[in-house]
């Protein structure tokens, strides 16, 4: 306990002293402070423990946002360091995103992201700052498919009332991009996907996808013999689902276009009933 009240004592001390400390730490010091605030995991902490760990890094957004010509190369250099924890490397990408603006600088982020512990951040704070960069027109598959191991995951969007499941959580962040990049990858994924309610979830964004490739997936699922009930069933609802109305005039990729310009905007209800009319129009293009 000595140890961390005297590295605490240190550590506002550097606070105090804003950016002359930046100038003078090297990349060891600011590694050792890395691991001394961020070994831990924020789902293993009671709330009073949350709350002062909380306060401290509060204080280290401070210090690194206070000179960033210093800081950010260090920072960068923390986030391509494998040994960091989880937990460091989304705090510390959503640090590097308030400061910088450069792609490469987003495309760290974004990689370090999908690293996270899920089960230690806000899921809706994952999900939008993921949507973002996708609409950005950063490949985000990897990120977006952490989420498959949390088929309980709740996502809150108070500003519409809405809450998204692992299903429209998984579809925001991917729809943004050309179905073409990762249709292959939810097709792969459902073929060894042992869990029923990720199974569905798989099952509903390759319906969305509006493709031969994705519609032979959701076939092939269904035929299958050893499928949970609850998932068969659904895939054979999504093979029975039509488009509603008459077809649109306008073409089909100039539909994919205008489906993802709306998966840019922000995540609301708006944006996902004007999606799903979309993909109807598409549905009956065929």
């Amino acid at each position: 306990m000595l140890a961390i009240r005297l590295f605490v004592a240190l550590f506002l001390s550097c606070v105090a002293s804003g950016p002359a400390w930046a100038e003078s730490i090297s990349a060891a010091g600011f590694h050792s402070r890395v691991v001394e605030l961020y070994s831990f995991e924020p789902h293993t902490l009671n709330q009073a423990e949350i709350q002062a760990k909380s306060g401290q890094l509060d204080q280290f957004w401070a210090m690194v946002k206070a000179d960033p010509p210093n800081t950010l190369p260090l920072l960068r250099r923390e986030l391509e360091t494998p040994s960091n924890s989880a937990f460091f490397f989304f705090d510390g990408s959503k640090l590097l995103l308030t400061l910088s603006k450069d792609r490469s600088d987003r495309a760290l982020a974004l990689r370090s992201i999908a690293k996270a512990d899920l089960r230690g951040i806000q899921p809706t704070d994952y999900v939008r700052t993921v949507h973002r960069l996708a609409g950005e027109g950063f490949d985000t598959r990897e990120a977006a498919f952490r989420i498959l191991a949390h088929p309980d995951i709740k996502v809150f969007i108070p500003q519409h009332a809405l809450t998204l499941g692992q299903d429209y959580s998984l579809i925001c962040m991917l729809f943004a991009m050309d179905e073409a990049l990762f249709v292959s990858d939810l097709a792969s994924r459902l073929a060894d996907e042992s869990n029923a309610q990720t199974q569905k979830s798989l099952l509903l964004a390759l319906w969305y996808a509006v493709t031969p490739a994705a519609d032979a997936a959701i076939r092939a699922f269904a035929n299958r013999r050893d499928n949970h009930p609850e998932a068969a069933a659904h895939a054979k609802t999504l093979m029975d689902r039509a488009g509603l109305g008459s077809p649109s005039p306008s073409s089909v990729q100039s539909l994919r276009e205008e489906r993802r310009k709306v998966m840019h905007r922000p995540i609301s209800d708006e944006a996902l009933i004007e999606f799903d009319q979309l993909t109807s129009k598409l549905i009956a293009k065929q």
